[in-house]
């Protein structure tokens, strides 16, 4: 008897927070806390179409750990095939483009509200998450120039970063039970929460339509064409495959977007050890 009524306060609450989610989904009526005030204006900067590069290394001054982001980016192998170390902010703006910038800015913006109590296991969740988002945002840039999609490389470095963003939102709602977080919730529920949010945001459809089919790795893309749904996909493959994390029994030669990127179980590894200077250097840059 103590142990049903131990187990129904656990049930109640996760139907309570199932239900607050799915009601939250249906309606776009997410709760999502605003961007960090300097984060938001950068971003509305980014995205004004007279903006000059002059105008973006001003108003980044203001944000010193975005600056440092830049410059390390900047310097990275993943952004950097010229080799020459790059030390002035405006240079680093100008080499890197504001596409580039954007994306730094959304990491931080991102890491700023989302956040866990610290020391809980769902901060350690929370920034093996972003890690894991950041390593999927550089396989998508180096595999939209594999595909001879070299001019949709910075959306698919986004959508490599925002793809775990309903993730983000469901371990920053769970403080108060942790226990709830599933592997299935995230699976379930992270996609379809993530394009909602992604949606909110103004980020375009591509990246949000991306962010919500991330998990149909089955299901054939429109015509064999190479879209971001099929770019996003194969990046958490490798990813996940990189990190020693890929599920039991995954089929690469069989994955339709796999075939339209030519992965498969005799190049993957091959293709991993390829990019793996880049990738980390990436990681080290906006961990």
């Amino acid at each position: 008897m103590q142990q049903q009524a131990q187990e129904q306060p656990l049930q109640e609450r996760e139907l309570s927070f199932l239900q607050d989610l799915t009601e939250k989904l249906a309606t776009r009526e997410i709760d999502l806390p605003p961007f960090p005030d300097i984060y938001a204006r950068i971003i509305k900067t980014l995205h004004d179409p007279d903006v000059s590069l002059q105008d973006v290394s001003r108003i980044v001054v203001a944000a010193p750990d975005l600056c440092v982001r830049i410059l390390l980016l900047a310097n990275s192998a993943l952004l950097n095939r010229s080799g020459v170390e790059v030390t002035d902010l405006g240079v680093a703006v100008s080499r890197l483009g504001l596409s580039a910038v954007n994306s730094a800015t959304v990491t931080l913006a991102t890491k700023d509200v989302f956040k866990a109590p610290k020391g809980s296991s769902l901060e350690y969740l929370l920034n093996k998450t972003r890690v894991e988002s950041v390593r999927v945002a550089a396989y998508s840039y180096l595999l939209s120039i594999r595909a001879g999609l070299a001019n949709e490389k910075h959306n698919a470095m986004l959508a490599g970063l925002l793809h775990n963003i309903g993730t983000y939102y469901i371990l920053s709602r769970a403080t108060d039970f942790p226990d709830l977080v599933s592997k299935d919730i995230i699976k379930n529920w992270g996609p379809g929460i993530g394009q909602a949010l992604v949606d909110n945001w103004g980020f375009p459809e591509t990246i949000s339509t991306a962010i919500e089919k991330q998990n149909e790795i089955n299901a054939p893309g429109e015509e064999d064409a190479i879209e971001l749904r099929e770019i996003l996909i194969c990046a958490i493959l490798l990813s996940r495959a990189s990190n020693n994390d890929a599920d039991a029994g995954t089929d690469y030669d069989q994955i339709p977007a796999c075939q339209l990127l030519d992965i498969n179980s005799e190049n993957i590894s091959m293709i991993i050890e390829d990019y793996k200077e880049e990738v980390v250097s990436f990681i080290s840059a906006l961990k």
